[in-house]
């Protein structure tokens, strides 16, 4: 299989954002270079979007979807979707007809280019936009350094590097981390980093391709969670956790310190992952200078 059909065969996983980070990173590098498959990605997302505005404008009969469940599945077993239909003709075509909302779960949460940054600020903000702001603080990072610059396949740096990258105040939290890393995790990244003009102390971790940020900020004037609901608590630790789109963040205070976990896996899995790092993290903040 060449490049330009192993992008088009995962064309609709990336419109509709379930691809792994770092398929996603292959894909876009693809596209990049190709005029026919940007094109056909342009075109998938443009009928989506049609398809989308038609569903909003109907006023759908609730027994509707059950109708059509069934007819697809008479059509099916008969055969009368033809060779001819390709897969993503066929379920663009049943969505209409069902009209049930699925393209709504993350309308118009297309992944950027790469080498696009005013898109990735935009994306960035859209993404963001239901969140409490002292939330978005977490994502922002997460999404600007470890999906838009993070590469997964190159290889994680040495110890001493991300030590040094850390700086002399959080060079300690390094080993604090990777004594509480979850089961099949590694540690690819660890530095300070900067996003629109804010710092921000930045781990990441690894598994099968699933990444997930550990950020850590330095409050502003006014901020903190407090007034958020608690979604749970750890060695009396409360932690706040809200959904944005297809990420999770969960955060957590620490005296002078905002930390965050940042992931796009599931809202308890992620939640537990908070509450297995919050304790050490939190310890260390607690004993670190503003």
């Amino acid at each position: 299989m060449n490049a330009c059909e192993q992008t088009r065969k995962y064309l609709d996983s990336y419109i509709s954002n379930e691809l792994l980070v770092e398929t996603t990173h292959d894909l876009l590098r693809h596209l990049e270079s190709c005029p026919a498959c940007t094109a056909e990605a342009d075109a998938r997302s443009q009928l989506r979007s049609r398809i989308r505005a038609a569903v909003q404008s109907q006023s759908v009969p609730p027994e509707l979807q059950a109708r059509v469940r069934e007819r697809i599945r008479e059509d099916e077993s008969r055969g009368r979707f033809g060779a001819g239909w390709s897969r993503w003709a066929m379920a663009a075509a049943a969505s209409l007809t069902v009209a049930t909302g699925v393209w709504m779960a993350y309308p118009g949460d297309r992944m950027p280019a790469l080498a696009d940054r005013p898109a990735q600020s935009a994306y960035i903000q859209k993404v963001s936009s239901r969140l409490a702001a002292v939330l978005k603080v977490g994502l922002a990072d997460h999404i600007h350094c470890t999906i838009f610059r993070k590469d997964p396949k190159s290889p994680a740096p040495s110890v001493a590097r991300m030590e040094s990258e850390l700086g002399p105040s959080f060079q300690g939290l390094l080993p604090v981390v990777r004594t509480v890393v979850p089961e099949g995790y590694r540690i690819v990244m660890a530095h300070q980093c900067g996003y629109q003009g804010r710092k921000y102390v930045h781990f990441t971790l690894e598994k099968n391709g699933e990444l997930i940020s550990l950020v850590i900020a330095r409050k502003d004037n006014g901020e903190t969670m407090d007034g958020l609901p608690v979604s749970t608590e750890t060695a009396n630790i409360p932690i706040f956790q809200s959904a944005a789109g297809r990420y999770q963040v969960a955060g957590f205070e620490a005296g002078n310190f905002l930390a965050y976990i940042v992931s796009d896996l599931k809202g308890r899995t992620n939640l537990q992952i908070a509450s297995t790092l919050a304790p050490s993290v939190r310890e260390f903040l607690m004993k670190t200078p503003a």
